[in-house]
């Protein structure tokens, strides 16, 4: 799925972090999903493998947390790969079929619930996996997984309305909240779910202000906070969460993800929210990054960091927002990386492209330091290494 064109932008230049990394990134389209490295003291990107699948396109992957598994979002199933050869192979373990009506909030039969779209997956012991399928009135699925972490059986559904269309789900720190969001209803959903028992309660249903539409969130690890991505207005919500009850409230707090003065937020969809990862204390991330994408191919779409309270979690500034190289396309996903803060990769799929970014060392701005085309239009990242 690599083009023979693949060219390194010297735009920071990168710490001699004396190591290379490694990831996996799928396609909306096609059955491959490609193995990718980045080094760090050249600042390059470098095609490693493709690597073939039973998957019909690969609308969205996760490894679990013991990076032993690759999840994968296929046309109508959740699958599981086992990771083999330091991520140079995937081997086709089980999956989780999808047939209309299946696992549907109402019992109309005729809903289609076979786009596995979104997968979250618990991080500890029995790592159950989270897959939402995308479609008006889908539940999404708790799925349990053997003791290798290869999927098995739905266990309990997450149920919504039956005009939701749920994009996005993210879990609590102690594994025990699900937190959905449900872009057609224009809503956050808080769930309950029992992993000894395997069931799954609604707890709350919050609406979100007219002409939000929240796509995806990320529960902060200190489990204070749930920042949430509003695709239609383009912004950043935040929701203050209770770590004993699980529920959210909302603070009435948005953070744009447009620059100011733009006035034609219909022509931007926002798209990802992720939060930096720690190389030492893994529950106060420094930063949260989130991307926007343009409906034009023609215009860039818009990438932003803010900055984190090392005690609360909470946002402390909006550092910056910058152009992208291209538009995003469907997917300008962001995923910070594992070795270091300051590099995040992002995904652009309306130009066939991955780069790496680079955060400046004062924190105000960013770059991208390599890029990588590709022969398809990438989904999303996830980091082996």
């Amino acid at each position: 799925m690599v083009s023979s064109k693949a060219a390194v932008v010297a735009a920071l230049a990168a710490p001699a972090l004396a190591d290379s990394h490694y990831f996996f990134t799928g396609f909306f389209s096609g059955s491959t999903i490609v193995g990718v490295e980045f080094d760090d003291a050249a600042s390059t990107l470098t095609w490693k493998q493709n690597i073939s699948t039973n998957a019909t396109g690969s609308k969205w992957i996760e490894l679990d947390e013991r990076k032993q598994n690759l999840y994968v979002g296929s046309t109508g199933a959740f699958q599981s790969y086992a990771v083999g050869g330091n991520g140079s192979s995937l081997t086709y373990k089980s999956e989780v079929t999808l047939s209309s009506g299946a696992g549907s909030s109402t019992s109309a039969a005729e809903l289609d619930c076979t786009n596995a779209n979104f997968i979250g997956v618990a991080s500890a012991s029995p790592y159950t996996v989270f897959g939402i399928p995308y479609g008006t009135g889908c539940s999404g699925l708790a799925i349990s997984v053997d003791s290798s972490g290869s999927i098995q059986n739905t266990v309990a559904n997450l149920t919504y309305n039956s005009t939701s269309g749920v994009h996005g789900v993210d879990v609590s720190p102690d594994n025990d909240f699900v937190y959905s969001a449900d872009d057609m209803g224009n809503a956050v959903w808080t769930h309950s779910f029992d992993s000894t028992t395997g069931e799954a309660k609604t707890l709350q249903y919050l609406a979100a202000p007219e002409g939000s539409d929240p796509r995806h969130l990320a529960v902060h690890p200190n489990g204070q906070w749930v920042y949430v991505v509003y695709e239609a207005a383009s912004s950043i919500a935040v929701y203050k969460r209770d770590n004993e009850t699980g529920l959210l409230t909302d603070m009435n707090t948005t953070y744009s993800l447009l620059p100011t003065g733009y006035t034609n937020s219909s022509s931007y969809w926002a798209d990802e929210v992720m939060f930096s990862l720690p190389t030492d204390d893994i529950t106060a991330p420094k930063y949260l990054v989130a991307a926007t994408r343009s409906r034009q191919t023609s215009v860039t779409g818009q990438v932003s960091v803010f900055s984190l309270d090392a005690e609360t979690g909470a946002i402390s500034e909006q550092l910056f927002l910058l152009p992208t190289t291209a538009s995003g396309g469907s997917a300008n996903a962001v995923a910070p990386a594992p070795f270091s803060e300051d590099y995040f990769a992002i995904t652009d799929s309306g130009s066939n492209f991955v780069e790496m970014w680079k955060i400046a060392d004062d924190g105000k701005s960013a770059a991208a330091v390599a890029h990588l085309d590709l022969q398809a239009g990438p989904a999303n990242v996830v980091w082996y290494t």
